[in-house]
């Protein structure tokens, strides 16, 4: 990650973006089930407290690459929710979980950073309960890889997705869109989709 994603990440505005993604999620699809939640590329932690306090998860299981990252989250974790929101260093192309444990599997924007993005969306489908629920926000090339932008952020550059393949997978890995529209435009999207039987 370099200094412009950095300077995102501890802005006061992500948790105001979070909570209007977190509004839109609510709004297309509310969790059936909240036993337990995993949010991927947590940064700061701040993802996951939403996750408990305003989805009402009862369980949180968040990680992120970059332990520095991931060590804030701890030291910043207020003590009620220690046993609520376990944080640890991960790779979302790579899952330490079982075959369908999770009732909902989160992205804040992640998936665009995963070199492998398709074995990505297969690891989230493959630990999402049928039924379950996979609550996105996504950024396609045109914003961050643009004239200006591609010079100040640091992405993968090869097999980047755009909306119809970021659709495509999530159908290929059985993940049907919540009944709704979704937010999207050639700039990205915040939506649902629901893990089939």
């Amino acid at each position: 990650m370099n200094w412009p994603e950095r300077v995102w990440i501890y802005s006061p505005l992500r948790p105001v973006f979070q909570r209007r993604e977190v509004a839109k999620w609510l709004q297309l699809a509310r969790p059936i089930r909240r036993d337990n939640a995993l949010e991927i590329g947590c940064g700061l932690g701040k993802g996951a407290r939403l996750l408990v306090r305003k989805m009402g998860f009862k369980q949180v299981y968040a990680f992120d690459l970059e332990e520095k990252l991931v060590k804030r989250a701890v030291r910043s974790r207020s003590h009620h929710l220690e046993n609520i929101i376990a944080f640890f260093v991960g790779d979302a192309q790579d899952l330490p979980f079982p075959n369908a444990c999770f009732d909902a599997v989160v992205n804040f924007g992640i998936i665009h950073h995963v070199l492998d993005w398709r074995r990505c969306i297969s690891e989230l489908s493959r630990v999402t309960r049928p039924g379950g629920t996979f609550y996105f926000e996504e950024i396609y090339p045109p914003l961050y890889a643009n004239f200006l932008l591609k010079r100040l952020v640091r992405h993968p550059t090869s097999d980047r997705f755009n909306g119809a393949q970021f659709l495509e997978a999530l159908e290929h890995n059985r993940f049907q869109l919540a009944e709704g529209v979704c937010a999207t435009s050639r700039f990205g999207i915040v939506g649902a989709a629901v893990k089939n039987e």
